[in-house]
């Protein structure tokens, strides 16, 4: 048979998907799982799997098969819509165009072939949408249109699509081509990201509830375990317990009669997402040959200055004068790497009873 066009080689709704995926992107239920680099957002991954998987209608070489399964699914998708108020709701930005999906209005036939085109685009828009990847009218029509497109292209019935990432890191898209009613095989080269697939896409859908309670069971264990063997290098005191040092590598001014040791640091923002930003400030101590810290709370953008590192090159606090990125690199290496002679200046901790992080200098104690 001559295959037809997949409805990702004609048109895509991408400003809708773009909008879902950046809503996402922070909040994402799989980002909640686990971290991973360059992850994919699901909304993406569900609407282009879905236009991959789905012969575009309009095309002349589309099975008659797909038009009939399109126009039998559609319809009774648009009618779930005009009577479920949720659905309805999830459906807001098509909520005129699905009105319009009928019996009559959309025939399997070729020349409504453009129409069903529109009808699909509008659902896959809508499915981009998390708040609708787990409502089961979205996931039942997805399935059967992933069904009925695998099998009008000649799949074996009662077999499913097959969907191959030889490269899934984070597993975005074999997560959500089981979702759409695929089958998918998943690898990588790094273990990590095969640990991670293997949770999200076996181990959680086999296990559920009890995956969940046990990683929590032994995530508390770990965490008891952890804070009894480090809590001489972490000790609580006044209510506070530190749980990060921030260090910062120092290198010598090289500034004209300077010799200033400067540390290290990109940014000045200790925490800047979040109710009560707060920032360092850097002190110039010109007599001492080094600067100072002052932690800003509330910080606004206005009273916060610039790290002391751009593109390589450390700018000097007291002179000005900016060690060029040669220099610094020399001045590292022969400190083999900094760590030893490196700086701390901010400890991070948290309070008993109370949510959030706080910032402090360092005291003499903790430098011992």
């Amino acid at each position: 048979m001559d295959y037809p066009k997949r409805l990702i080689e004609v048109d895509l709704p991408i400003k809708l998907i773009s909008e879902h995926a950046r809503r996402e992107k922070s909040s994402g239920p799989i980002s909640m799982l686990h971290v991973w680099w360059a992850r994919r957002p699901l909304a993406a991954c569900r609407a282009v799997l879905c236009a991959a998987l789905w012969p575009d209608p309009g095309d002349e070489n589309c099975p008659p098969a797909f038009h009939v399964a399109i126009a039998s699914i559609l319809c009774d998708f648009a009618a779930k819509v005009s009577k479920d108020g949720v659905l309805a709701g999830l459906c807001s930005r098509h909520w005129k165009d699905w009105q319009l999906v009928t019996p009559s209005t959309l025939k399997p036939d070729p020349q409504y072939g453009p129409a069903m085109r529109y009808a699909l685009l509008n659902f896959i828009a809508d499915f981009a949408n998390w708040d609708t990847a787990t409502n089961p009218a979205f996931l039942e029509t997805a399935r059967a249109l992933t069904q009925a497109a695998h099998e009008s292209l000649g799949g074996t019935p009662g077999t499913r699509p097959y969907v191959a990432d030889p490269f899934a890191g984070g597993g975005a898209i074999p997560l959500e081509a089981l979702r759409v009613g695929a089958d998918a095989f998943a690898s990588d080269l790094n273990p990590v990201a095969v640990l991670l697939n293997k949770v999200a896409l076996e181990y959680t859908p086999r296990y559920g509830q009890k995956l969940v309670d046990e990683v929590r069971k032994w995530g508390i264990w770990i965490k008891e375990r952890a804070e009894k063997e480090m809590a001489e290098f972490y000790p609580k005191s006044y209510n506070t317990t530190p749980i990060a040092y921030l260090w910062a590598r120092i290198i010598t001014c090289e500034g004209p009669g300077c010799g200033v040791e400067i540390p290290l640091i990109r940014s000045l923002w200790l925490a800047k997402k979040c109710n009560k930003p707060v920032a360092l400030r850097i002190i110039p101590n010109p007599e001492n040959k080094c600067v100072d810290f002052e932690i800003i709370e509330d910080a606004k953008t206005d009273n916060v200055g610039e790290g002391t590192i751009r593109r390589g090159s450390a700018k000097c606090p007291v002179c000005g004068y900016a060690t060029p990125i040669a220099s610094v690199r020399r001045q590292l290496k022969l400190q083999r790497g900094g760590a030893a002679k490196a700086r701390l200046f901010v400890i991070v901790t948290t309070r008993e009873n109370e949510q959030g992080r706080y910032y402090r200098l360092p005291t003499y104690e903790d430098i011992e």
